[in-house]
């Protein structure tokens, strides 16, 4: 009897520690399997939203409720199905540490057929041990970054589906409380060279760009902890793209 007790009282303690890592690893962003993603009804116009963990919604209070996904769904109303391909860390470029075109979530967001796409990448392919990547000697990254980017909005343009891609720009990037900027992002890096890369290469392909760095631009308060946008970011950023799509 003791020793069924203490196998009980052992599965227990591991499902919980189960849950509890679970429950760390969706707040994360770090569970694409669990992305919850709506189906959509006939006649709706379907809107993906893809991206890193701005577009996941991380460090938001009731994310799922507040994500800039969400909240432009709610924005744009019953007439449009919009669903969050957002997927935290990961990069534009194939060279990055997580990129985001080999992911599960990525396939997701083709097979959803979407009428219009929303791309916003390019804060974790700053990251000091990415855009610093070094091949036979020669820093590759920056012009990888571009060839990868020009890709990706090639890939969902030449969908069956034929969507309008509009190429987010990503925000600028502030230090936290501590003094530091987190996730060995570098805010120079985004506003000095991907940026204008990111701008160069939606006029290439002919997509359309959504100015997010202008909008976000000396709006510190408006982030979590440097990064990410609050509730009433995100809600700004979602405001932002549904008069972009409305134009």
């Amino acid at each position: 009897m003791k020793r069924f007790k203490k196998l009980l009282i052992a599965l227990v303690s591991l499902l919980l520690l189960g849950a509890i890592v679970a429950v760390v690893l969706n707040y994360n962003g770090l569970l694409s399997f669990v992305h919850p993603l709506q189906t959509p009804q006939a006649g709706q116009i379907r809107v993906a939203c893809v991206g890193d963990s701005v577009t996941y919604g991380y460090g938001i209070k009731n994310r799922a409720k507040y994500n800039y996904p969400a909240a432009l769904q709610g924005l744009l109303g019953d007439g449009y199905c919009v669903n969050n391909y957002g997927y935290s860390g990961r990069t534009a470029c194939l060279m990055g540490d997580r990129p985001y075109r080999v992911e599960t979530l990525c396939t997701k967001s083709r097979d959803f057929a979407p009428d219009i796409v929303v791309l916003l990448l390019g804060a974790n392919d700053s990251k000091t041990f990415n855009w610093g990547t070094l091949v036979a000697g020669i820093i590759a990254y920056p012009a990888q970054f571009e060839t990868d980017l020009k890709d990706l909005i090639t890939m969902y343009q030449t969908l069956p589906s034929h969507p309008q891609v509009y190429v987010a720009t990503p925000l600028p990037a502030y230090a936290d409380g501590s003094g530091k900027v987190r996730y060995n992002i570098q805010p120079d890096v985004i506003s000095g060279e991907i940026l204008p890369i990111v701008n160069r290469v939606a006029a290439d392909t002919g997509a359309e760009t959504i100015d997010l760095f202008s909008v976000f631009k000396d709006r510190p308060a408006l982030y979590s902890d440097g990064l990410h946008p609050t509730a009433e970011g995100a809600a700004l950023l979602a405001q932002t793209v549904a008069d972009a799509i409305k134009d």
